[in-house]
């Protein structure tokens, strides 16, 4: 089923997209360990699936900030599902393993049924150097901007050059 608020979202080969997508009903789980590293490994091995560069990202604990840039084919909307997609699922299996007899604590998970995402995302097509650099810089100044202890599941790219073709 479609989501009714879907998006016309802009393609562009080699095009650079900064994206933000929530979880669902405002739960707080990204900040565990466990939870960011998962998330971490599916942003890489979706870009490898996809062809998709990841140039940075902020795994908050109840939304993710990722600037990527797509390949010659696919879209920004098709990695941002895969990735997605495989987090819930393995969350999920995660959430219902801590749920069986015998386990003493579940983590803060006990009002959690299911994981979600929120439907859909924000997503912004980057077309400067400038749009690029704030870009980037939003996401190093999460830490601050959300009061957190550490900086933990943040990633960015130095060594990547902008290249707007």
């Amino acid at each position: 089923m479609r989501h009714r608020n879907r998006q016309r979202r802009p393609y562009r080969p080699f095009g650079y997209y900064f994206v933000t997508t929530n979880m669902s009903e405002g739960y707080s789980i990204l900040n565990r360990y466990d939870y960011g590293h998962l998330l971490e490994h599916l942003l890489f091995y979706s870009a490898e699936i996809h062809s998709v560069n990841v140039i940075a990202f902020k795994v908050n604990p109840d939304h993710v900030h990722l600037i990527a840039q797509i390949g010659q084919s696919g879209t920004i909307s098709e990695y941002t599902a895969s990735w997605k997609r495989q987090f819930s699922r393995q969350v999920n299996v995660l959430i219902q393993r801590k749920r069986s007899p015998g386990q003493d604590s579940n983590h803060g998970l006990v009002k959690i049924n299911k994981f979600r995402w929120q439907l859909s995302y924000h997503s912004h097509l980057i077309t400067d150097k400038q749009d690029f650099d704030n870009h980037i810089n939003y996401i190093l100044k999460q830490q601050k901007h959300h009061g957190l202890e550490d900086n933990k599941f943040c990633f960015v790219d130095y060594g990547h050059v902008f290249k707007f073709k």
